[in-house]
């Protein structure tokens, strides 16, 4: 009777110690992720007004009220994809103490497929609601698909390496630990930008 109440308790602390581990390693890339995209969109948003308006480059297939419009909803779902990003706490990662670096990567990797294939069924979705809108809007659209594929490719094998690499700096560059998460940003940002 004891024994399997010992075994009941052990699986009952694995399962809760692996829910920790997979909330945490979610919650980050997740939150990544979303900081990715919604800087992306907004990034567009100002740069076709900036275009729009002639001052940097020239957009010349577009009218002022659609180019107006298009930077608005890009600006607009930008800002959303911040907006939830901001409301997870992005360093919830760098708190998960006590679980081997090995479980951390594996966990995070799985997460950032995970964060890349929603976002990819994201852009599914709205792909088709966008044929009679300006083709401007259709490049924000790209650039979710481009963060979906480096979320599910490059930030599984670049970018979590790297962050672990950063997590296990030793004591005497512990003020470096601070950039974990930072550098994953980067790898995202960097693998979406090329991909786009």
């Amino acid at each position: 009777m004891t024994e399997t109440m010992n075994q009941q308790r052990s699986t009952t602390e694995l399962l809760k110690r692996y829910a920790t581990l997979a909330y945490g390693a979610f919650g980050t890339m997740m939150d990544t992720g979303f900081v990715v995209v919604g800087t992306l969109l907004v990034g567009l948003g100002i740069s076709v007004v900036l275009g729009g308006f002639g001052i940097v480059g020239q957009l010349t297939d577009i009218t002022t009220g659609a180019m107006l419009g298009s930077a608005l909803i890009l600006g607009v779902v930008g800002m959303f994809f911040l907006g939830v990003a901001a409301e997870g706490p992005l360093g919830r990662g760098r708190r998960l103490r006590g679980f081997a670096l090995w479980e951390i990567g594996i966990g995070r990797a799985i997460s950032g497929f995970l964060v890349g294939l929603g976002l990819l069924l994201i852009h599914s979705f709205i792909g088709g609601f966008l044929t009679e809108l300006p083709g401007v809007l259709e490049r924000g659209s790209d650039g979710i698909y481009a963060a979906a594929v480096a979320g599910m490719m490059a930030v599984p094998l670049v970018g979590v390496p790297i962050s672990l690499l950063v997590r296990s700096l030793p004591d005497a560059y512990a003020w470096g630990r601070r950039y974990e998460i930072p550098a994953l940003f980067l790898v995202w940002v960097i693998a979406t930008m090329v991909l786009l």
